[in-house]
């Protein structure tokens, strides 16, 4: 029996439109369930909007227009970014849709039958009085707050002392339950996980500190679920936004989404006990839906098979854990659902040290981002830039600078400049291979950690891999073994293994990147399904197959500072001619600006510029030049670039600072032996003093050192 994978994101509040804090979660949620796919599992996205509460009303009433229309449209922007993102959802959820009405429903059918552990009613009615945010829709503790003013800490504004009748939901006696499922060992089916640690921590603080009842219901609220036992309240957040998650899999009816991905986990508590005295009434119903994936009707009892759910997962904001990760579970277990068993708390982008937030104005405007420089290259950096779940700082030279060294420099380059190999040589077709194809599937470690939401991980492993093919091509030199016709079939066999692991490649980024892996998989003349299991084995290019057109995967752009770009754009009638920066299409790069192939072979590259100053021998002669043995190597610490190297001159050591990180890892250089200027002043980079310099060739952008064909002694001169 497959294990099926649930996964969803909160839904999103509809007071204005998407930022780029709801596109990092959106996007690492796709990506997610896209690897999880590529492992052969049946896997489930869930993403959507909530519709509800008085910041609604208000927002609406400011628009002088009519709350259904106002979520409408603020609905359908966040679709269309999805669309834009490539987020590739089975289901869209609305709080306004007729079938989470109907589940919502459902569900509160069931708590207002349901008795709690001790026998007491697990709702009941009640009064509340506190200082209430109208912007959050909460009660604020007081020690929440900020002094002077009772000043809400998220949004910064005073609070407001408010009481009224509520109905409430008796957390409280909930406490054991949840604290035994949280701590619960690794192995125990019933245990729901948080991640990451410090945020479990954080609930079960919040348990051992006391747990309080919480209101389900406002009656200063208009829009929203009307309480069929009272319907001038309607129901809260807390029961109407959270249900989303079970509603959109048709648990109003028991669809068999729901029953599949989820599942009730037996009779709810008090379900034979008398009906509640607060039951009475109906509530209206309505509203459209958003499926990919459809929804059957409901089967009969004998059709309808073993309910085999596997894991429920909510990515949620840190800011919201308390919510989902107690009043949730709690909820469903009192109704007879099963719990979700895992959480993830994701950390906040912020621009200028500050988060994101749509009320004060702090924004990033993730619709810019994609016309910038792709969904791609949006993609790939939210999730390559920091660790999942920390908080991290958004710049600008930061996003081009990835774009330019990971997608342009690493993968783009590799890619076209294999193919165009294979193009010269094998005249456009995948060539002959006597190595043996199939075996055991591979990228393992990298679809390890994009499960444990190692994005930065699971990317980094695959760097490594394409840093090492980049590396082999520069030491294979087939532009040299071409020119041998006795060595045909050891030519053949590397670029086969080069294709076939762009191949591989492509399948790995494509959780990430799908357009870009999709372009790949066009350019090996493959179709462009979305990879599976299968594709993860080598050799799964057929001999003789042709290449599809070959184009530039991620053409590099120059970054321009955004103040400069925006001054002059208000001077010029054309903004975009006023830019150095390029914009790059979702679907296709822009055009050659001239008929040259977007890579040369490497012996054609950086001719000589005979205008350039010339020199005579004496001045030459000043150069020390001699062959250093690397004997340890390692990153520096805030550099992408920059290795600091010990290496031996004959019995001299010195350290060396390199500009060569991108396409040398340090343990590949131990035991290399490069040619050095010695007698260069000694000169500090990032605070660590160098004395000397490597000596590299550049193709492509990318360093290639100069190294020797036969064993010279370290500290030779060379001449």
């Amino acid at each position: 029996m497959t294990r099926t994978y649930f996964l969803s994101t909160p839904i999103y509040y509809v007071n204005d439109v998407p930022h780029v804090g709801h596109a990092y979660t959106t996007i690492a949620a796709d990506t997610l369930t896209r690897s999880r796919r590529l492992r052969g599992y049946d896997a489930f996205l869930l993403t959507g909007t909530d519709e509800h509460g008085q910041n609604i009303e208000r927002v609406a009433r400011e628009r002088g227009i009519p709350e259904q229309q106002h979520c409408d449209e603020i609905s359908a922007r966040f679709r269309e970014l999805w669309d834009r993102l490539d987020v590739r959802y089975d289901r869209f959820i609305r709080t306004t849709d007729k079938v989470h009405k109907d589940g919502v429903l459902k569900l509160w059918a069931r708590l207002v039958k349901a008795k709690c552990p001790d026998g007491r009613d697990a709702i009941y009615p009640g009064t509340y009085a506190g200082w209430y945010c109208p912007r959050c829709e909460a009660f604020k503790d007081e020690d929440e707050l900020k002094q002077p003013g009772n000043i809400c800490p998220d949004h910064e504004r005073p609070c407001e002392w408010t009481e009224e009748e509520n109905f409430f939901f008796r957390l409280s006696a909930y406490s054991e339950w949840l604290r035994e499922r949280i701590e619960a060992p690794v192995d125990d089916p019933s245990r729901i996980r948080i991640d990451p640690e410090g945020r479990r921590n954080e609930v079960l603080a919040v348990i051992r500190q006391g747990l309080q009842d919480f209101s389900v219901s406002r009656a200063r609220v208009k829009w929203g679920i009307p309480v069929p036992e009272q319907p001038d309240h309607v129901l809260y957040v807390w029961v109407d936004a959270l249900s989303n998650y079970v509603t959109a899999l048709g648990f109003a009816n028991d669809g068999p989404d729901y029953r599949k991905f989820w599942g009730d986990e037996g009779p709810p508590t008090g379900e034979a006990a008398e009906r509640s005295p607060i039951h009475s009434g109906e509530a209206k119903r309505g509203g459209p839906g958003g499926v990919r994936r459809s929804t059957p009707p409901t089967k009969n009892a004998a059709e309808r098979g073993p309910i085999h759910s596997g894991e429920r997962f909510h990515l949620i904001g840190k800011d919201i854990i308390r919510f989902h990760c107690l009043y949730w579970p709690a909820l469903l277990h009192a109704a007879g659902v099963k719990p979700p068993n895992r959480f993830f708390a994701q950390g906040w982008i912020t621009k200028d040290g500050k988060k994101l937030s749509k009320t004060t104005g702090n924004v990033i405007v993730p619709e810019e981002l994609v016309a910038r420089l792709g969904a791609d290259a949006v993609r790939y950096f939210v999730l390559r830039e920091a660790p999942y779940g920390q908080d991290w700082d958004f710049t600008d030279a930061a996003f081009v600078g990835r774009y330019n060294s990971d997608l342009a420099n690493d993968l783009g380059n590799l890619v076209s400049r294999a193919l165009t190999m294979v193009l010269k040589y094998c005249d456009g077709k995948v060539p002959p291979t006597t190595e043996p194809r199939g075996g055991t599937p591979e990228g393992d470690a990298v679809l390890t950690k994009y499960e444990a939401l190692d994005f930065a991980g699971a990317l980094a492993e695959v760097w490594r891999t394409i840093s090492i093919a980049n590396q082999e091509i520069v030491g294979f030199a087939p532009w040299v073994v071409a020119i041998d016709p006795e060595r045909r079939t050891e030519l053949n066999d590397f670029l086969y293994r080069q294709l076939d692991r762009i191949r591989l490649i492509a399948a790995l980024v494509s959780p990430v990147v799908p357009r870009a892996a999709g372009r790949i998989f066009r350019m090996l003349g493959l179709r462009d399904p979305e990879p599976g299991p299968q594709d993860l084995v080598f050799g799964r290019l057929e001999p003789g197959q042709p290449l599809g057109t070959i184009e530039p995967l991620f053409p590099r752009v120059e970054r321009d500072d955004p103040d400069s770009r925006n001054d002059r754009a208000r001077k010029s009638d054309s903004p975009r001619a006023s830019t150095k920066e390029t914009t790059v299409s979702d679907t296709t790069p822009p055009a050659p600006t001239t008929a040259t192939p977007a890579v040369q072979a490497p012996a054609l590259e950086n001719a000589v510029d005979k205008a350039a100053d010339q020199i005579d021998i004496a001045e030459f002669a000043k150069v020390e030049l001699r062959v250093a043995l690397v004997t340890a190597a390692e990153k520096i610490q805030g550099s992408k670039k920059l290795l600091k190297l010990q290496v031996d001159l004959g019995g001299e050591q010195r350290q060396i600072v390199s500009g060569i990180a991108e396409a040398y890892p340090p343990d590949a250089l131990v035991g290399k032996k490069v040619a050095l200027v010695s007698n260069l002043k000694p000169a500090k980079l990032m605070g660590v003093e160098s004395n000397g310099m490597v000596l590299a060739a550049s193709i492509d952008g990318k360093p290639v050192l100069c190294t020797f064909d036969v064993d010279v002694p370290p500290g030779t001169k060379i001449r």
